[in-house]
């Protein structure tokens, strides 16, 4: 497994990154067609996915089973600030999370490079030592994309390991919802209600030879 990156990019906002990913010429052509995907969004005045969601049966790698764990960030207050804080009960929430999940063998968490969500990993990462991935907002803005990129970086990454996942809801356009939680529990095959709630906690057991099963459960205050 590799440790803990100790290189940083700035792309719109600070990022961990892999000395793989650091040496792939293929994560710098996904992220210029990301960047001229968000640039024709935003002059178009939009906010939506440039990309298809992969829909096929996502299996893990032959003899391994790999757990997903996908939360939403802890409680922030609602303000027009894109990269809001925590608040007072959203830090007591990820104290929570790291009391949940510190046995349960997480060696990975992946999140947007957003303060909330990196103040939620923090409680948990300080007592597990785990890998950090954080993708750039040029990244997260398409949120499909997200979702594909992040299922594929687990299984070539984090194959028979326990992920976590600290992701949004995005924003409402025209009555619709669609962060990287409600495309990222799509992409794994999830139906139903997406965890999107504050205390939700979803496990997504990925096996090799059968479908993903999931497990829903709460934590913290409801």
């Amino acid at each position: 497994m590799c440790s803990r990156p100790n290189r940083q990019a700035d792309l719109y906002s600070r990022i961990w990154i892999t000395r793989r990913e650091l040496t792939t010429v293929h994560t710098y052509s996904r992220l210029i067609g990301l960047v001229v995907c968000v640039a024709s969004l935003v002059a178009g005045g939009l906010l939506a996915s440039c990309t298809q969601l992969d829909m096929g049966t996502v299996f893990s790698p032959p003899g391994t089973t790999t757990t997903i764990i996908i939360v939403r960030h802890a409680d922030r207050d609602q303000t027009d600030n894109l990269d809001e804080p925590l608040n007072a009960a959203g830090l007591i929430r990820a104290q929570d999370l790291a009391d949940v999940l510190q046995d349960r063998g997480v060696t990975a968490i992946y999140s947007p490079a957003l303060t909330r969500n990196r103040q939620t990993a923090d409680p948990l990462a300080e007592r597990v030592n785990p890998v950090r991935v954080e993708y750039s907002l040029v990244e997260a803005a398409d949120t499909k994309a997200l979702a594909n990129t992040f299922v594929d970086d687990v299984l070539r990454d984090h194959a028979g390991e326990v992920v976590l996942w600290i992701g949004n809801t995005g924003p409402i356009i025209e009555g619709v919802q669609s962060g990287n939680l409600q495309e990222i529990y799509a992409r794994l095959g999830g139906t139903g209600d997406p965890p999107i709630r504050y205390p939700d906690l979803y496990t997504v057991v990925l096996h090799d030879d059968a479908p993903p099963t999931f497990t829903m459960e709460t934590y913290g205050a409801q």
